[in-house]
């Protein structure tokens, strides 16, 4: 029988949950603050922690980092009733197996138990099975980004949110975000587009990378080429971040553009082998904005490539890989960009 420890300085609520918990199979105990929690665990430690985050003295983060170094085995889950982005990343960040918005219903406790007690036993087990519940945290991740974006007030709120779920995986995410977007915006102004068709563009843009939330560490920073099997996890991505996205109904249109961001002009690419306009003309733009700035940004596997030198590769990909109606509108963009950042210079000297 697994244990658990449950969390929360309100009686009433505590009780009921240590209820479901008991009745689930579990053996359960209860603590009422941070502090007679690690004196719970000192004399007993547990599977798995079921902790509030907003108590009164020392809160949720502070027990789950006192846990973590304390009883590495323990699984921990967090629970509360703000949706708050930052402490959901914070959270994730720290080691935390699980994240419970309340109000929860059993079936989503009981997920959240499975894959406590399964992380708990991966602490002690094969890296096979280490592996195997990294890919069910990552998916479990991906889930709960969703379901923030959803309960934000606002849109800009949800991507905000979704780029700092993005940090978790990508450290630089948020700043390679701001710069495409940025760049797919003006060349969207440049071509003619604008109200909802630019909005989806830029937030399109913005979140091109989301579903690498979904994507194993070691293969995003691998600092070799990737190998067969890698590149087919890689390419899932962007099916990942338009199931991801088209769970919140306001970014639907950015959605689509995500789904299609790496498809070529001459159909070539990938998830569908869309081909020349069959392409969304928000995801053409993001495939010349996403590619502009990633070869002028230094990789782990190559060194940042003069902007100059960019353009010139991008135009000499026209009508294969980018949109020739595009391409030959990206150096009077740059260089219109360049009066107010120097970071979209096009014609930055040897």
């Amino acid at each position: 029988m697994h244990s658990v420890l449950v969390v929360d300085d309100d009686h009433a609520l505590r009780g009921a949950l240590s209820s479901w918990v008991q009745e689930l199979g579990y053996d359960v105990r209860q603590a009422e603050s941070a502090t007679l929690a690690l004196d719970a665990l000192a004399a007993a430690p547990a599977d798995v922690a079921l902790c509030d985050i907003h108590m009164p003295g020392e809160d949720g983060m502070w027990l789950a980092s006192q846990i973590r170094e304390r009883y590495p085995s323990t699984a921990i889950i967090m629970a509360t009733g703000a949706h708050d982005v930052d402490i959901a990343v914070t959270s994730l960040r720290s080691n935390i197996v699980d994240y419970l918005l309340k109000p929860f219903g059993r079936a989503r406790l009981i997920e959240a138990l499975r894959l406590g007690v399964d992380w708990h036993r991966a602490s002690k087990a094969n890296e096979e099975m280490q592996e195997s519940l990294e890919h069910r945290l990552r998916s479990r991740r991906a889930e709960v980004a969703a379901t923030l974006a959803s309960a934000q007030a606002t849109v800009e709120d949800a991507l905000a949110g979704l780029i700092s779920m993005l940090e978790l995986h990508e450290h630089d995410g948020r700043e390679h975000a701001a710069r495409v977007a940025r760049l797919a915006a003006a060349l969207g102004e440049e071509l003619g587009i604008s109200g909802q068709e630019l909005l989806d563009v830029e937030r399109g843009a913005l979140l091109h990378d989301i579903g690498k939330i979904d994507m194993p560490a070691s293969i995003l920073h691998k600092p070799a080429p990737l190998n067969d099997a890698e590149w087919a996890i890689i390419r899932r991505h962007p099916q990942v971040g338009y199931d991801l996205l088209m769970k919140v109904p306001s970014l639907a249109g950015a959605a689509e553009i995500v789904l299609a961001s790496h498809e070529a002009f001459d159909g070539t690419g990938y998830p569908r082998g869309l081909r020349g306009e069959e392409i969304p003309i928000g995801a053409r733009i993001l495939a010349v904005s996403d590619s502009y700035d990633s070869m002028t940004r230094p990789h782990t596997q190559r060194p940042a490539m003069l902007p100059l030198h960019a353009v010139e590769e991008i135009e000499r990909c026209s009508g294969r890989q980018f949109d020739p109606r595009i391409t030959s509108a990206l150096g009077d963009v740059l260089a219109a960009l360049a009066h107010h950042d120097p970071r979209f210079e096009p014609s930055a000297r040897r």
